[in-house]
C-alpha cells in the first residue's frame, strides 16, 4: 500500500513538474513575467519567493499551474511590467507558451523511453511457432508447433513480429506467390533444417480499438510453453502447491501443449446463466492438474477463483483463474545510444497515435466511457510497475506522460488545447474573442472537467467495489 501511494505521488509530481516547466521556461525565454509556479492545488503546503517568482508546493497533487502576469483580464498591470504582460505579447508568443506544456510531456516521454531502451534493450519474442490454425496456409505447408523460423525468402528472422512484416511485404508485392520458410525443427539430438513453401492468404481481424483490419496471414501464433514462471501469492495455484518451473501437462484430462491451451481449458470452466437480467456464475469446480516437475508426475486439485476483468464495453466482468504466469519466450536486444533514441521516438509516436485514436473512438461512442480510469487506476498501475522495478516504472511514466499531453491538447477551454483554439480563431478573425465569450467558454470547460472527474472517480470506485464484492455465484454445484 505504501509503495502504491509513494509511486503514485512521485509519478504525478514528476509529470506535473515537467508539464508546468514547459510553460515556465517558454514564458521566461519569451519575456513573459511568471508570478507563481505551483505543483499541486491549494491549500498551500510550502512556498518561497525567488526573484520575481513564487514557487509553491500544494497539498492536492492532481495538477499544477504557472501564473503569468496579465493572463487574467481585469488585473491592473504596473507600467514598468506592461511589456512583459502575457496578453500584450504577439499571438505566436502566447501560442508557444501554451503549447510548451504538452510539448515537454512528449519530450519527457521520448527521453524516458530512450533511457529505458538503452539500459534494458528492446524486448522481442523468438520466432518460434506456437499453435497452428486448422486449415491455415501454415498447416497445409506442414509447419508444426516448436518449429523455429530463421529465414523467410532467405531474409534472416530474429523476432516473431518480423514474420508478419515480411509476409505482408511479400504478399502485397506478389499476391498468390508462395514464400519460402526455412525452419529448424527439433527432431532428434540436433534437429533438422527444412524449407517449406507457404502461400499467405487474406485475413480480417479487429485491432485493440475494435476496428476492422485487413492483411495477410499464414495462420501461426508465437510459442508460449506451459512452463510456470510464477504462481501468484494468495491465488489457488500457489496455495495448491504449484512451483516455478512446473510444466502443465493436462487439465481435467485435456492435454495442454501450449499456454493458449491452458488458458482455454481454465476459461472454459466458467458456466454462466442470466437470472433476472443479471449474469450468475456457477460455483467453480476443482480441476485435476497434471504437472511435470523435474521429470516427476505431480497431480494437484486446484479450484479456480473468479477474477474481475475490464471488458471492451467498459463493464467489469469475471473470468476463472488459477493465478499462474507463464515463462515467456521474450528476449532483450541491446541498443546503442543512437538506436535507443530513435526507438524512443517511434514508441512515443505509436502511443500518441493510439491515444488520439482512442479519444476519437470515445467521442464516436465506439468505446465506452466506462473504460476510462482516474487517480485510483493510475495509482494501482504505478504501484504495480514500481514493484516490478525502476525500468518498468519509468516506462509507464512515459506512457502516462503522452496521455497527459494529448489530454491537454483537447480543445476544451480550460485546457491548453482550448487556449490554442482561441488563438487560432483570433488569428483568423484578426482580433481576439470578446472577454464575455471567453469567460462563458471557461465555465463550460470547468463544468466539463468536473463532470469528467466525477465520471473517472465513479469508474474507479465501481471497479473497486465490484472487485471486492465479487460476482453473483450460484451455490448449486454442477454434477457431471
Amino acid at each position: 500500500m505504501l509503495t502504491t501511494l509513494v509511486s503514485f505521488i512521485v509519478l504525478l509530481l514528476v509529470l506535473i513538474f515537467v508539464h508546468e516547466l514547459g510553460h515556465f521556461l517558454a514564458a521566461k525565454l519569451l519575456g513573459v513575467k511568471v508570478e507563481k509556479f505551483s505543483l499541486g492545488f491549494p491549500p498551500k503546503l510550502w512556498s518561497k519567493k525567488i526573484g520575481e517568482t513564487e514557487y509553491q508546493l500544494a497539498w492536492l497533487p492532481l495538477g499544477g499551474y504557472v501564473s503569468l502576469l496579465g493572463e487574467n483580464p481585469g488585473v491592473e498591470i504596473p507600467p514598468e511590467d506592461q511589456a512583459r504582460c502575457f496578453s500584450a505579447k504577439p499571438l505566436w508568443v502566447r501560442a508557444i507558451v501554451v503549447a510548451a506544456g504538452p510539448l515537454f510531456n512528449i519530450i519527457f516521454a521520448v527521453f524516458a523511453l530512450w533511457v529505458v531502451n538503452f539500459s534494458a534493450g528492446v524486448q522481442y519474442v523468438l520466432p518460434e511457432v506456437g499453435p497452428v490454425a486448422e486449415e491455415s496456409p501454415a498447416q497445409k505447408a506442414g509447419l508444426k508447433t516448436d518449429d523455429m523460423i530463421f529465414l523467410i525468402n532467405s531474409h534472416p528472422i530474429t523476432s516473431f513480429s518480423e514474420i508478419q512484416e515480411i509476409v505482408d511485404i511479400s504478399a502485397n508485392a506478389f499476391p498468390g506467390k508462395p514464400i519460402t520458410l526455412t525452419v529448424h525443427r527439433p527432431n532428434g539430438e540436433k534437429g533438422e533444417v527444412i524449407n517449406l513453401q507457404v502461400t499467405p492468404e487474406k485475413s480480417e481481424w479487429t485491432d485493440l480499438l475494435g476496428d476492422a483490419q485487413k492483411g495477410w496471414t499464414i495462420g501461426v501464433k508465437p510459442r508460449t510453453k506451459p512452463i510456470i514462471d510464477e504462481a501468484i501469492a494468495g491465488k489457488p495455484a500457489q496455495e495448491g502447491g504449484v512451483l516455478p518451473g512446473d510444466i502443465i501437462v493436462s487439465i481435467d484430462g485435456v492435454l495442454t501443449p501450449d499456454w493458449t491451451d491452458v488458458m482455454s481449458v481454465i476459461k472454459g470452466t466458467d458456466v454462466t446463466e442470466e437470472v433476472d437480467g443479471k449474469i450468475v456464475h456457477q460455483k467453480p469446480k476443482p480441476l485435476k492438474v497434471v504437472i511435470d516437475r523435474n521429470g516427476q508426475e505431480v497431480i494437484l486439485s486446484l479450484t479456480p477463483v473468479l477474477d474481475p476483468v475490464i471488458q471492451p464495453d467498459g463493464k467489469t466482468g469475471f473470468t476463472p483463474i488459477l493465478g499462474l504466469k507463464p515463462r515467456m519466450s521474450i528476449m532483450r536486444r541491446p541498443l546503442s545510444l543512437k538506436d535507443s533514441f530513435f526507438a524512443g521516438v517511434e514508441e512515443t509516436w505509436a502511443v500518441s497515435v493510439l491515444t488520439v485514436k482512442t479519444f476519437i473512438r470515445l467521442f464516436q461512442t465506439k468505446i465506452s466511457v466506462k473504460v476510462l480510469g482516474g487517480p485510483l487506476m493510475i495509482a494501482e498501475v504505478a504501484g504495480k510497475k514500481a514493484r516490478e522495478g525502476l525500468v518498468d516504472f519509468i516506462w509507464v511514466m512515459a506512457l502516462i506522460s503522452v496521455n497527459l499531453a494529448i489530454i491537454n491538447l483537447v480543445p476544451l477551454p480550460i485546457l491548453d488545447g482550448g487556449q490554442l483554439l482561441f488563438f487560432l480563431i483570433e488569428a483568423i478573425r484578426r482580433r481576439p474573442l470578446s472577454l464575455r465569450f471567453r469567460e462563458a467558454c471557461q465555465w463550460v470547460g470547468v463544468t466539463a472537467m468536473v463532470a469528467l472527474m466525477i465520471l473517472v472517480f465513479y469508474n474507479d470506485i465501481h471497479r473497486w467495489v465490484t472487485r471486492f464484492s465479487g460476482p453473483a455465484v450460484s451455490q448449486v454445484e454442477v454434477v457431471e
